[in-house]
């Protein structure tokens, strides 16, 4: 039905005057009718569309529900009646005409209900017809199933959608639905993304259908903004959506747990770093202490064999005392004899005077004899001690000397005292033993020398040994000492630098050799390299300078921070090494990526240049040597400290049992040369012919006994009794003296007697103290050597034996007890700190804090650090690769796209105006753009930045700087919308006359007309919907808008209705009545909606001839 007026036909002839019908019309899909089938309050309504249309009617009577049926169908739109922000609009509300009452009667429709939304197009390039639908089968009121369809050369008659049978309205289910030719197959019927692509590509578009959907969507739901900026960014501009910020936080909250993690090994290490210093400061004073005791034992000791000197010494007084004494008591014997020859002469007659003369000259005759006997006799008893003591020495020296002696010298000096032999011969045998003898003696007293020596080089290895037994029951590792002093140096003046940072050995850095059976001929290769220092790179230098001023001869520092990075060799000796610190691993690559592990010397000969097997064969440089495996004491791997223990512990069997057999030949070398000097070799001393020199005076002085017997026996007369008296008086006087002598003596032996048994006494208590100090000495015999030397100090400084008090002990062992209580509340410390069992504390759990210490020092904190490295990579990666890629892509869109719709904008002016887009960055933005344009260096791709040296350090600070803003942003649509990175303008361009005036519309928002403000957002949006209608091919070109043009003048309804026609858009219109003769009066086509009790009919109206 086409209405015709006198103004109507005057208007649509002025603006259709030169743009003829036939000419969009060729380069557009036109929608031509409109099926509505049990959608909303339409129960089967087809509406005719030629060209642009007006839907109007009253308020609820269905124009948004029409123009949301037409986006669902065309787009799968489900963002229903958006102009009025109408959330409760669904899919099974429109279907179950959802009239939003109380009550039963709340839905048209009830049980299973099956709609239709169908669009007729026609072609004029294929002149044919085709139709695009959605069916929705919705089984009950909370879901539904749509399928959409497209059946080309077809026009809505031609379907069987529905019918009116016996008054009532029948719905053709799927499953029945055809053509005018064929039934649709189910393959026919499609998912809704599936669907909405093919209708697109059925009407001639090649857009993307979400984009698509969004321009319709904005376009229809306009809603004029006084903020040209915002209005651009929510109504041109598509939303981005940037997932990977959420990744990003995610690699940062790991990122922080490692950190956190990491920063807990730190602080875990520190605490650990304080429990070693309570652990030495405790073996200190422990040592200190241990020195006290073995010092104040020692002492006790010295004091003791002092007091023994003191009562030997007195001893020797008294026996020289008595020595006097009994000299004394011969004196008075000789004395009392003479005093008894005289009272035997006084009593004797004078008549024999004569006689007793020569008796007494007789009797001294016979003295001298006497005395000549005697001293025969001790010759001969010496000469017989002699042959015993040469017994003696014979059964041992043929064993000493391989040389030997002949049997006649043996014979002659077994039979020495035996008569037999001349004298001649004794003396030369006796001379030929002596020169033999002291030939051995000399031997043996070089021997001992050097046994001593030995035992002082043995003694020193020992206390080396039980040195580092100590430590390695503590769980420390023991390098050697020139290596901890150089660390230990190099440390300390580091952190005098105020640089904190570890000096280790690389040998403790190898957390594991995989395969054990290689460890040792790995290890002799190394050599004294295992003992290098290593520092991290950036103090490398430092550490070299320490080493030069303090002279540190003997120990290496790596220089790490030249060291170049490269991978593991495959079947090098590198492989089978462990080592999670970076530095270490440098250099275990640059030592032994070059030697190949072989198995065998075919293996071997194969690498000439380096090689090695695991017995020892090294090839190097095109030379093979083997190599002594026995002398290399192992130090990789945690298994070390273990390795090391148990060979301590066999070198110091080995040394003692070494120690104890110089010992034994000291020992029986001493007896020997005691044995030889305790026999007289000067021949002097030595009368062979005793034995016959002593019997001939026996028989001398047996013939002059005989004679003083013969004279004795004659008659004799009585002295003079005067005489006899005197005489009988001087012998009573020597008798008295003779006896005070006696008396002397018997005091001075009791003397010796007492001193002899307080000897005994000491002698005990010596026994007792020896045992006591060897027990200490046994268990510290590192520290025998240190306590002698500081306790000859003390003594020297002193001047007395007693140089420690019983006080200063209790000193030292409370010194141990506090700094047991310091250890103890280090490690409880540390214990709250890690979360680890409180029980774990006191001196027994030292060496369960040092391997702690090596695990998390060498091995956990470098495993952290290099996972710290590893996440921080990772979230710049992601933070560049992700999130800066995908903002700087989507800017990069954005700007094409505005760069597009400013072209389409220049094609399409409006009167006298064209329109351009302005955006440019927003200043607190600049770090971002300062990135992106250094990326232009890179190809613009972050990935290309992140592979390459990276050494832009203004770069590295943006990525840093821009990073940590966005991770501490709380709204993350401030920098995931790449929308929100510039502000935006549009330039209008006016030309007047001869001249061209340009204007932002941001300045003209204040004072232009609510028809200037609206009329630019209505071309950006037209601008923007046409990029999706390519010029050169025949599409539909549909624009949906709803409460159209409700702020513009009737002169801007005209101007804005010829600006889509003359672009060959074809417009949808929804409004109320009273904008028909504003609107309707432009445009092809109006559609009444009336209506009739519960539901909605449509009448045709003003239709444009």
């Amino acid at each position: 039905m086409k209405t015709k007026t006198a103004r109507m036909q005057e208007v649509t002839e002025m603006q259709w005057k030169e743009t003829p019908m036939k000419t969009e019309m060729n380069n557009r899909k036109t929608a031509t009718k409109l099926l509505l089938v049990q959608w909303s309050r339409f129960q089967n309504v087809e509406m005719c569309l030629e060209g642009s249309t007006l839907f109007t009617g009253v308020n609820t009577s269905g124009k948004s529900t029409v123009l949301d049926a037409m986006t669902y169908l065309l787009t799968g739109n489900t963002q229903f009646n958006k102009a009025a922000k109408d959330k409760d609009r669904t899919v099974v509300a429109y279907v179950r005409g959802d009239t939003k009452s109380n009550g039963p009667d709340r839905y048209l429709r009830s049980g299973e209900v099956i709609s239709y939304v169908a669009m007729e197009f026609w072609s004029p390039v294929e002149d044919s017809s085709l139709v695009v639908g959605v069916c929705i089968e919705s089984p009950d009121e909370t879901s539904y199933k749509s399928s959409w369809f497209v059946c080309r050369d077809t026009t809505l008659s031609d379907m069987n959608f529905a019918r009116v049978d016996g008054g009532l309205l029948r719905v053709t289910p799927r499953s029945e639905l055809h053509t005018a030719e064929k039934r649709l197959k189910s393959a026919d019927f499609l998912s809704r993304d599936r669907g909405v692509e093919q209708v697109l590509r059925a009407l001639g578009l090649r857009c993307d259908p979400i984009r698509y959907r969004n321009k319709l969507l904005k376009m229809m739901a306009f809603n004029p903004e006084n903020n040209i900026d915002q209005f651009i960014q929510e109504c041109v501009l598509e939303p981005s959506n940037v997932d990977s910020l959420k990744d990003l936080r995610e690699q940062k909250a790991q990122f922080e747990r490692i950190r956190q993690m990491y920063q807990m090994m730190r602080e875990s290490r520190d605490q650990l770093e304080k429990v070693e210093k309570r652990s030495v400061d405790y073996e200190n004073r422990l040592r200190r202490l241990r020195i006290r005791q073995m010092m104040f034992c020692y002492q006790q000791l010295q004091e003791k064999e002092a007091h023994k000197k003191e009562l030997e010494q007195k001893l020797e007084i008294l026996r020289h005392q008595e020595e006097q004494l009994r000299l004394r008591q011969g004196e008075m014997d000789e004395r009392y004899e003479h005093a008894s020859s005289r009272l035997r002469i006084a009593e004797s007659n004078d008549m024999f005077r004569g006689m007793q003369d020569s008796i007494r000259a007789m009797k001294g005759q016979c003295a001298e004899l006497e005395r000549e006997a005697d001293r025969y006799e001790k010759e001969e008893k010496k000469i017989q001690n002699l042959q015993h003591r040469l017994e003696t020495l014979l059964s041992w020296t043929q064993l000493e000397d391989g040389e030997g002696l002949s049997k006649e010298v043996k014979n002659t000096l077994l039979h020495l005292a035996e008569e037999g032999m001349t004298s001649e011969r004794k003396t030369e045998h006796f001379l030929t033993f002596s020169s033999y003898v002291q030939r051995l003696d000399r031997k043996f007293q070089s021997l001992e020398v050097h046994s001593e020596d030995k035992k002082n080089l043995l003694s020193e290895e020992r206390e080396s040994i039980e040195q580092d037994i100590k430590k390695l029951r503590a769980n420390r590792m023991v390098f050697p000492r020139e290596v901890e002093k150089a660390r230990t140096v190099i440390q300390k003046e580091l952190e005098n630098q105020g640089i904190h940072t570890q000096v280790r050995v690389f040998a403790e850095m190898v957390q594991e050799v995989k395969t054990p059976e290689w460890r040792a001929s790995i290890e002799t290769f190394l050599g004294k390299k295992r003992f290098d220092l290593i520092v991290d790179g950036e103090y490398c230098e430092k550490a070299m300078e320490i080493l030069k001023s303090r002279k540190l001869k003997n120990c290496k520092v790596v220089i790490t921070d030249k060291l170049p990075e490269t991978p593991v060799t495959e079947g090098s000796a590198s492989e089978i090494l462990n080592v999670p610190n970076g530095f270490a691993r440098r250099y275990a690559n640059y030592l032994l990526n070059g030697i190949h592990l072989c198995e065998s010397l075919g293996e071997l000969h194969e690498y000439p240049k380096g090689g090695l097997t695991k017995d020892g064969m090294l090839a190097k440089s095109y030379a093979v040597s083997a190599m002594d495996l026995e002398k290399t004491f192992l130090c990789l791997g945690e298994d070390a400290v273990q390795i090391q223990l148990a060979q301590a512990e066999a070198d110091r069997q080995k040394n003692q049992e070494e120690y104890r057999k110089l010992e034994e030949e000291t020992e029986r070398t001493q007896i020997h040369r005691q044995e030889i000097a305790s026999i007289d070799w000067n021949l002097e001393h030595y009368d062979f012919d005793a034995q016959k020199r002593l019997k001939k005076v026996k028989r001398e002085q047996a013939d002059l006994e005989r004679q003083i017997e013969q004279i004795q026996n004659s008659s004799e007369f009585m002295a003079v009794i005067q005489e006899q008296e005197s005489a009988r008086k001087a012998y009573e006087t020597c008798q008295r003296e003779r006896d005070e002598v006696v008396g002397d003596i018997r005091t001075c032996s009791d003397a010796q007697s007492q001193n002899q048994r307080s000897q005994k006494m000491i002698s005990g208590d010596l026994y007792k103290l020896n045992r006591e100090y060897q027990d200490l000495s046994s268990r510290n015999m590192e520290l025998e050597k240190p306590m002698m030397e500081e306790y000859e100090k003390l003594k020297k400084q002193k001047g007395s034996f007693q140089v420690i008090t019983f006080g200063a002990l209790r000193d030292a062992e409370k010194n141990v007890n506090d700094s047991i209580r310091e250890l103890e509340n280090a490690q409880i410390e540390y214990c709250r700190l890690s979360e680890k069992d409180l029980s774990r504390r006191g001196t027994a759990y030292i060496s369960y804090y040092r391997e702690e210490y090596r695990n998390l020092a060498n091995v956990k904190i470098e495993e952290a650090h290099h996972k710290l490295e590893e996440q921080a990579g990772r979230l710049e990666s992601a933070f560049m690769n992700d999130f800066v890629a995908e903002i700087n892509e989507a800017v990069r869109e954005a700007k094409s796209e505005i760069a597009l719709i400013n072209r389409e904008l220049r094609q399409l002016p409006f009167g006298n105006d064209t329109y351009r887009f302005v955006m440019e960055e927003k200043p607190d933005r600049a770090v971002f753009f300062r990135i992106c344009r250094r990326l232009e260096n890179y190809m613009d791709s972050p990935e290309a930045y992140m592979s390459s040296g990276r050494d832009d350090e203004e770069m590295e600070r943006d990525i840093q700087e821009f990073m940590s803003v966005i991770l501490d942003e709380e709204d993350e649509s401030e920098y995931t919308d790449y929308r929100k990175y510039f502000t935006y303008d549009m330039k209008i361009i006016s030309r007047q006359g001869d001249k061209e005036i340009v204007a932002d519309l941001s300045k003209k928002q204040g004072s232009a007309s609510n028809g200037e403000k609206q009329t630019p957002y209505f071309i950006i949006l037209a601008a923007s919907l046409n990029q999706c209608y390519p010029q050169n091919v025949c599409c539909a070109r549909l624009v949906f808008i709803d409460e159209a043009f409700s702020a513009l003048s009737r002169e801007r309804i005209e101007q804005m209705v010829k600006y889509f026609e003359e672009n060959h858009f074809q417009v949808f219109y929804a409004a109320p009545p009273e904008k028909i003769s504003s609107i309707g009066a432009f445009i092809e086509s109006t559609v009444s909606l009336v209506i009739t009790g519960r539901y909605t009919n449509a009448v045709e109206g003003l239709v444009r001839g």
